[in-house]
């Protein structure tokens, strides 16, 4: 993937997820020996909780976002820096749909480092996490 045109205010990243199903959550939550019943019990949140239904862990929702910045930048990229905050949560059937935008490019011996400030949205437009990242490109004629 070349990046050598890329520059300030270009989308680095826009891909969705989803829809959230039980099947995710759950497999997030033996991963992580995470115990939470907001993850998997529709009843439990419904009752106790006040949700309408589960919800997403945000390591879950950072990893769908590692994984979105990583695919973008191959194999020979790094993920340097991720920072998230969390701004609502993702529910069953929900979409994610998240976007990298570059905001700094600093040309370094062993590539470029892209800054981007990131976003996650639902469906319905509404954020669900932002925050920002560093990736390293290599150059081309960097070896592997």
């Amino acid at each position: 993937m070349s990046f050598s045109g890329c520059r300030i205010g270009d989308e680095l990243v826009s891909t969705k997820f989803g829809p959230l199903n039980i099947i995710d959550t759950v497999r997030w939550a033996g991963v992580q020996e995470n115990v939470e019943r907001l993850h998997f019990d529709r009843e439990f949140v419904r009752e106790k909780g006040r949700l309408r239904t589960f919800i997403a862990s945000g390591g879950y929702r950072q990893a769908l976002l590692a994984r979105a910045l990583t695919d973008r930048i191959g194999p020979r990229g790094r993920l340097l820096k991720l920072r998230v905050r969390h701004t609502a949560p993702t529910f069953e059937g929900d979409m994610l749909h998240y976007s990298a935008r570059v905001t700094d490019l600093a040309r370094r011996k062993d590539g470029t480092a892209i800054t981007c400030d990131v976003e996650g949205k639902n469906q319905q437009d509404e954020q669900v996490l932002a925050g920002s990242c560093v990736v390293l490109v290599p150059s081309a004629d960097s070896p592997d």
